[in-house]
């Protein structure tokens, strides 16, 4: 109930974010992050409501002029595809934009995110030697990035792993390691929160939002990130060309609401 409270939210103030602003680009991601987020609440109402923002976006990405808008549509959509269990599609959807992100925005955050998901996407196909690669390479950036959550979710995915394959000791190193992790995350939790700081901080901050200006869509069209060594694995294919991007369609959810949501692959299990 509190994950879904907290979703509900986010969405809320995505929903704010997009009657705020005038610019496309910005209603765009708007609608991306509350898609997310749907799909993060994982029943099949949800998964429909997700399919209705990010359709539309969906239609029309390659009308944009960044290539932030392309890289959330895909990150979504492949995320969506996951849930309907339209495991192959959703591996060509988050290659490509895996391709986009690391080629053209630099964004190595979601480089890192992009590669969890393949990872977890890996495993779902029992493709058990790709999913180690990827989610070693994943964790590896979250590491640099000091981003502890998506350590955990790598780590969660990992335990998975180390499961299917039947290796005891590395599944409980992996485990104690993830346990630390979480504990870790939360005691910096609460230490922000208990920062007089932090409480300042939080009764300061409205909801800005204005067009971007000719520099800011300029940083947006990004630079490579291949100036970085990300030690992506070389098996997911960056090198070969990008396909269609609008050859796959997302069949209607109705027919995969017979299928039994197992979990939602935006973020660790908390079993």
């Amino acid at each position: 109930m509190e994950k879904h409270g907290l979703v509900d939210d986010i969405l809320a103030l995505h929903r704010k974010e997009n009657e705020l602003t005038e610019s496309k680009s910005m209603q765009a991601m708007c609608q991306v992050y509350a898609a997310v987020s749907y799909i993060c609440i994982g029943d099949a109402e949800s998964s429909s409501q997700a399919l209705d923002l990010i359709g539309p976006v969906f239609r029309v990405m390659d009308s944009y002029v960044g290539v932030r808008e392309k890289t959330g549509v895909l990150f979504a959509y492949g995320l969506l595809l996951m849930k309907q269990h339209n495991l192959q599609d959703a591996r060509i959807r988050l290659a490509a934009g895996l391709r986009i992100t690391h080629q053209h925005l630099g964004n190595i955050q979601l480089v890192s995110q992009y590669l969890t998901v393949l990872g977890s996407l890996a495993l779902a196909l029992h493709d058990t030697g790709q999913a180690r690669e990827i989610l070693k390479s994943s964790l590896t950036l979250a590491k640099t990035l000091y981003d502890i959550p998506t350590q955990i979710w790598v780590l969660s995915v990992l335990t998975a792993l180390y499961q299917e394959l039947g290796e005891r000791g590395n599944e409980m190193e992996n485990s104690d390691y993830e346990r630390k992790k979480a504990d870790d995350l939360q005691k910096r939790l609460s230490d922000a929160r208990s920062s007089i700081h932090h409480l300042e901080i939080i009764q300061r901050v409205k909801i800005e939002v204005r067009q971007l200006h000719e520099h800011d869509i300029k940083r947006a069209i990004g630079g490579p990130s291949a100036k970085v060594d990300l030690d992506i694995p070389e098996s997911i294919g960056l090198s070969t060309p990008s396909p269609s991007l609008t050859s796959t369609r997302l069949y209607d959810i109705d027919s995969s609401r017979r299928v039994k949501d197992n979990a939602c692959f935006c973020q660790p299990s908390s079993e």
